[in-house]
């Protein structure tokens, strides 16, 4: 008798109605936070992506497979590269005298002669590319429509375009700005520097292609640092 009472004993309807109103109002709770928490785990991948990427072209240059290889930063990312043999042509040889070499800037890849376009070194990013989750500035709502890198072993190349640039205080020294926003609640004409949005990070870029990533805290309204 003692082993059927104990068999037959289950839960009342009372009791399971209150283990489904618990799991409900957890649920309320929680249900925010890991949306949010999800939606800026997505941006923060695709910044890391794209700063692995602006690093191995910087070893790419490093390593001595290229002499100069130019990264334009947008939704489109596209990579030029330039060879050594070019490179010295270009910015070395004394027997060069040109507008580059002179004002040490580079121009757009596909107007500057010794570029070539490198389909396999590219990202695509925002608008092209449905599996990406982000939005990116600069782009073709804004303007400039992209930011420039001229990547070298010594830095001493700049884009000779108009970037993004802020100051970074702890060197008192201007870098390039590229900002990344989640497709949850910006598009590619809201996503900007100072919209205010959550869920946003930039990079700092130096004319060493070396990297900072900052993230924007919505309660504070300012760009905090996150990495670098």
């Amino acid at each position: 008798m003692l082993f059927n009472k104990i068999q037959n004993k289950g839960f009342t309807l009372l009791e399971l109605l209150v283990v489904i109103s618990i799991i409900g109002v957890i649920s309320a709770i929680s249900y925010p936070s890991i949306t949010k928490w999800v939606a800026d785990r997505e941006v923060r991948k695709e910044v890391y992506d794209v700063v692995s990427f602006i690093r191995d072209r910087k070893s790419d240059v490093s390593e001595g497979k290229f002499g100069m290889i130019q990264v334009l930063l947008k939704p489109n990312m596209e990579t030029y590269t330039m060879s050594n043999q070019n490179f010295f042509n270009v910015y070395k040889s004394i027997s060069t005298n040109n507008t580059y070499k002179r004002n040490k800037i580079c121009d757009y890849g596909y107007r500057q002669n010794g570029f070539s376009r490198d389909n396999s070194r590219e990202i695509k990013l925002s608008v092209s590319n449905n599996d990406s989750n982000v939005h990116v500035y600069p782009n073709a709502a804004h303007n400039p429509v992209t930011t420039g890198l001229c990547i070298t072993k010594d830095g001493s190349i700049k884009f000779m375009r108009s970037n993004i640039t802020e100051r970074d205080p702890s060197t008192g020294k201007n870098v390039d700005v590229f900002v990344f926003c989640s497709k949850q609640n910006t598009d590619q004409y809201s996503c900007k520097l100072n919209s205010g949005h959550e869920y946003r990070y930039k990079i700092w870029i130096n004319r060493f292609a070396e990297i900072k990533i900052l993230k924007f805290n919505k309660n504070k309204n300012s760009w905090v640092s996150f990495d670098g």
